[in-house]
């Protein structure tokens, strides 16, 4: 896991006041970043534009300019005249070394821009001036690079108006949360981090969020020679009106190592089951049981799972009995934005629609785990498992499992997790990582992946 930060303001003033850095010698650390990241993904002599707003991120972009003129051809373009005391300190020095200003924005043989406008300190609409500027940019092909975050881009990970979308972001110090938003991930491209001049563990003193990584992923085990079925759990599916879903689940629990599983099927209708997946009338026996996949209007008394570990999904979070299981430590929740909105208003956390989700992704699931007890993977884009007030984002999504019954597959993989053992949070980062991996494996065309290619895919990981 890597660290994430909302952002880096107080450890750059702790860099100066406990460090004795100043503030230029931090931004020479992040120009350097960005130069050496330039040098290794373009030919040499080749046409640089920097584009510069008037604050902390223009001056460390004209100290690119600046690092790469005469192994480059590097031109600065200002949106703005009212630059900060930094950006006329940099820009002195850039004039020296023969650094050139273009009054009028041109394209012609530029191969790389730099977006070095506003970084992170965004806070409202661009103006139509450079709306402009960053519409012709993305309609032009070069390599692009972002500077701390794209500009259009805030810190909650909002668009505001258009976006510059990028190549590369080039984080300063540590990553920044918003980059990780849904709405950022077509304009943030690849993200690294650039040191200070200082190792991140003394730069940001302090824990934040986490963003997973493929390496973070833990599989169930089977070491142990002498053992049986029994030995790795007994995952039950709760099968209401729309019975597809919940054997995507049950197939995906199976898959992914549970001992047995059975379908609890609620409405006592004729289910066509494969052989390996048994049927209950109760969920006696359980180790741990999904519900809500398909759920539909089907009944069932909301009691006979409070005691056992569960993952909750789909059409649970639209009925009151949800609120049964928001102070359950052993839960799971999967809504996606539309069902974490209901989920919201039944629980009086206030009248949110989607919208107000998708926009308020972080703050909403960070207040939310705060004041309930059970583990929420907020699905989207990029994925949030928030748990006490602390995130783990995973950027690791792809289009391919923008598909029905991808949800079901996903809450079959953490019933098969919980049902081996595996604590709420654990199976959380290790399920949403194991269903992401299996799309990142898939070889064919990204449009032809299903529900069941996650699940055969459970055994390459």
């Amino acid at each position: 896991m890597k660290n994430l930060y909302f952002d880096s303001d107080k450890f750059d003033k702790n860099a100066i006041s406990s460090y004795f850095m100043s503030e230029l010698i931090l931004q020479e650390n992040a120009a350097n970043g960005v130069a050496n990241l330039i040098k290794n993904k373009l030919e040499l002599g080749s046409k640089i534009l920097i584009i510069c707003g008037g604050g902390n991120n223009a001056s460390d972009a004209i100290a690119v300019a600046r690092m790469l003129e005469g192994d480059y051809e590097c031109k600065l373009f200002f949106t703005t005249s009212n630059l900060n005391e930094n950006c006329k300190t940099q820009l002195k020095i850039a004039k020296q070394i023969g650094v050139k200003i273009c009054e009028n924005l041109s394209l012609d043989g530029v191969k790389c821009v730099v977006d070095g406008i506003f970084g992170s300190g965004l806070n409202k609409n661009l103006n139509n001036e450079i709306s402009q500027i960053l519409n012709l940019i993305n309609d032009f092909k070069a390599l692009k690079i972002a500077i701390d975050f794209p500009s259009g881009l805030e810190k909650n990970g909002r668009i505001l108006g258009v976006c510059f979308k990028a190549d590369f972001t080039v984080a300063m110090g540590v990553r920044k949360l918003g980059l990780y938003s849904d709405a950022a991930k077509d304009f943030v491209g690849e993200i690294v981090c650039s040191n200070l001049g200082i190792c991140e563990s003394k730069f940001a003193r302090e824990n934040g969020d986490f963003l997973l990584e493929l390496d973070d992923l833990t599989l169930p085990k089977r070491e142990i020679l002498n053992t049986n079925k029994g030995d790795f759990g007994h995952a039950f599916v709760a099968c209401g009106e729309l019975s597809g879903a919940a054997k995507i689940c049950a197939k995906a629990a199976l898959k992914m190592g549970s001992g047995r599983v059975s379908l609890v099927n609620l409405n006592k209708q004729n289910i066509n089951l494969d052989e390996e997946i048994m049927q209950k009338d109760s969920f006696k026996g359980a180790d741990a049981i999904a519900v809500g996949m398909g759920l539909g209007k089907a009944k069932f008394d909301i009691n006979e799972i409070l005691d056992i570990p569960c993952v909750v999904d789909a059409d649970m979070f639209y009925k009151k009995e949800i609120l049964s299981l928001l102070h359950k430590d052993d839960a799971i929740l999967t809504p996606h934005p539309k069902e974490f909105a209901s989920l919201l208003n039944i629980a009086e956390f206030g009248n949110f629609s989607i919208e107000d989700v998708q926009r308020s992704r972080f703050e909403l699931a960070r207040e939310f785990s705060k004041r309930f007890s059970p583990v929420l993977i907020l699905k989207g884009a990029n994925v949030i498992i928030a748990k006490n007030g602390v995130l783990y984002v995973s950027n690791l999504g792809t289009p391919s499992l923008a598909v029905a019954g991808s949800g079901d597959a996903l809450c079959g993989i953490l019933l098969g997790f919980l049902a081996q053992g595996f604590s709420p949070l654990d199976a959380s980062l290790n399920g949403v990582l194991a269903h992401q991996k299996t799309a990142l494996s898939y070889k064919a065309n990204s449009y032809s992946f299903t529900p069941n290619d996650i699940i055969k895919g459970l055994q390459w990981l």
